[in-house]
């Protein structure tokens, strides 16, 4: 009977400092990201491929990451426009493979309480399929350079349709689909921003890189 208390004893024991040991490295993963924090990954959406040959990049999704409860959610761009925990949006990531960066300079608390606000206003919209500019509907990098704009921060430089690659066939279809084959036409001098144009910002710093190349 001793013997067999001494091993439940040591098993219970054993449970405690597993589990106990990997809620406190998640506790120490997510305690190092601050509100404002921006989050990209390559998506595994349908069009995720199209965006990366147009924009010459892998990174084809981004969120900002706002505290709630103490809990990170990253506050996105996708349908509807909503934030859901940092670990589902990293596990939806090709490879669960992300990039974290954080603004150079300091954000203040006013600046973040802005900012969430703003973001939290946006929830709910639709997904921007047209990428266009106005408010209506949101796309991922929209979302996360007017949630700073919101607070007057620039977080990079805008760019226009034209600047990227539209040659490609999977692109011309996607054109086709998104705009011709419904009566509309592409402007090519549309203000947009793209993951990669904020990730190019200079304003920004890495915080953590899980790629292993890139």
């Amino acid at each position: 009977m001793k013997k067999l208390s001494l091993i439940l004893i040591v098993s219970i024991t054993f449970v405690i400092y597993l589990f106990g040991n990997k809620s406190l490295n998640f506790i120490k993963k997510t305690n190092k990201y601050k509100d404002g924090d921006i989050i990209f990954h390559t998506s595994k959406s349908s069009q995720s491929k199209m965006l990366s040959v147009a924009t010459n990049s892998n990174l084809t999704h981004v969120g900002v990451i706002f505290h709630i409860n103490n809990v990170p959610y990253v506050f996105e761009g996708r349908q509807p426009v909503s934030y859901r925990t940092l670990n589902s949006f990293i596990t939806d990531g090709e490879n669960k493979q992300y990039k974290v960066l954080r603004t150079r300079n300091e954000i203040t608390p006013n600046q973040i309480s802005v900012m969430k606000n703003y973001a939290m206003a946006q929830m709910g919209k639709n997904y921007d399929l047209q990428f266009t500019w106005d408010d209506d509907k949101m796309y991922c990098s929209e979302l996360v350079y007017k949630t700073f704009k919101s607070a007057g921060i620039k977080i990079c430089n805008e760019n226009t349709f034209k600047s990227f690659n539209l040659s490609n066939e999977m692109v011309k279809k996607a054109i086709y689909d998104r705009y011709t084959k419904i009566g509309k036409k592409i402007n090519l001098n549309e203000t947009v921003v793209a993951p990669i144009d904020i990730y190019n910002s200079w304003g920004l710093k890495t915080i953590e890189n899980t790629y292993s190349i890139f």
